[in-house]
């Protein structure tokens, strides 16, 4: 008899929690909907500063394509820095059009060898199960919050390596960042977004004042 009081008891526990696991899977949507806003933080943009943040501005587009064609010419200069809203601009454009149109309000954070973009992310422009099992998490347009390393991988691209990602400041795991890349940033196969770049530049190196751009040898005309 015990025996059997035992049996039951058991099998009614099973059925209780495997019943409490279908109804948080059902109601995944509004739960985890309720978890980011009792738990992200801000969700305000970084405000643009003289140093270490900038955000793309006509003037910067014009100077920074300067800078980066004093590169081109014999006489110019080894290197070159370009400033957080120079940086910015640069990077605007350099994304590939189908990835920015997702993204409005860039700034770009700068940090010792570390390039932070933030963003206002359009999660309704993006593929369809991009955030994969976090997409309940998220409104139509949240903050986001991108770092990585930059560097040049051939003559005319850089690959933006990106290996911190957060949405509301929600920090997204990191066995998924990789695979969210992909999908929401345009990333290739190991997970870098490719940056259009001039074919001048050979390298760079990201510092909080400014990043240093330097020049391709046998890459000068006169």
């Amino acid at each position: 008899m015990n025996g059997c009081l035992k049996g039951a008891f058991k099998l009614g526990c099973a059925v209780l929690v495997i019943g409490a696991l279908a109804l948080v899977w059902w109601f995944r949507a509004p739960i985890m909907s309720t978890f980011a806003h009792w738990f992200g933080r801000s969700t305000a943009l970084p405000p643009v500063a003289d140093t270490a943040v900038g955000a793309p501005t006509p003037k910067a587009t014009a100077s920074g394509q300067a800078k980066v064609g004093n590169l081109r010419t014999s006489t110019g200069p080894d290197s070159v820095v370009l400033t957080p809203n120079e940086v910015a601009s640069l990077i605007g454009a350099g994304i590939d059009w189908n990835v920015r149109k997702t993204y409005d309000s860039l700034r770009v954070e700068l940090q010792e060898g570390k390039l932070i973009l933030h963003a206002r992310l359009e999660t309704r422009a993006l593929p369809p199960g991009s955030l994969g099992p976090f997409a309940g998490m998220f409104g139509d347009r949240e903050p986001l919050r991108m770092a990585g390393t930059l560097s040049v991988a051939r003559p005319g691209t850089a690959l933006y390596d990106i290996t911190e990602i957060s949405l509301r400041g929600i920090e997204i795991p990191g066995p998924f960042v990789k695979q969210i890349t992909k999908q929401m940033a345009g990333a290739s196969a190991n997970g870098a977004v490719p940056l259009k770049v001039d074919p001048a530049v050979s390298d760079v190196k990201v510092h909080p004042t400014g990043v240093v751009l330097y020049k391709r040898r046998g890459s000068a005309t006169p």
